[in-house]
């Protein structure tokens, strides 16, 4: 199977700022509900750490790097990220997994 055929697992880890909270959550469950209707999205969570109520994680997995690399291009993606820019305290860290 060669890379673009394996399934991509994400990890996006997000510090929202603390005065905007509500507002950077309702704008990622936006952007989660329309990505679940894409063929190539397996699943998509926002989770928070239990001891770390000021930081999500964002578990994501697609069906291949081309599903996510279409999923990056969608405009309620690209200008879901500009909107978040403002409301985040930092940019978010993502990080790219393959299965073993």
């Amino acid at each position: 199977m060669n890379e673009s055929d394996r399934p991509l697992f994400l990890v996006v880890t997000i510090k929202p700022r603390l005065d905007r909270m509500a507002e950077a959550e309702a704008q990622l469950q936006s952007m989660r509900r329309n990505t679940l209707t894409e063929p190539g999205c397996v699943f998509m969570h926002l989770v928070q750490p239990q001891d770390d109520p000021e930081t999500w994680v964002m578990l994501e997995m697609f069906r291949s790097r081309a599903a996510w690399d279409e999923h990056m291009r969608q405009p309620y993606n690209t200008e879901g990220n500009i909107i978040l820019q403002d409301l985040l305290r930092e940019p978010s860290d993502l990080r790219l997994f393959d299965e073993k």
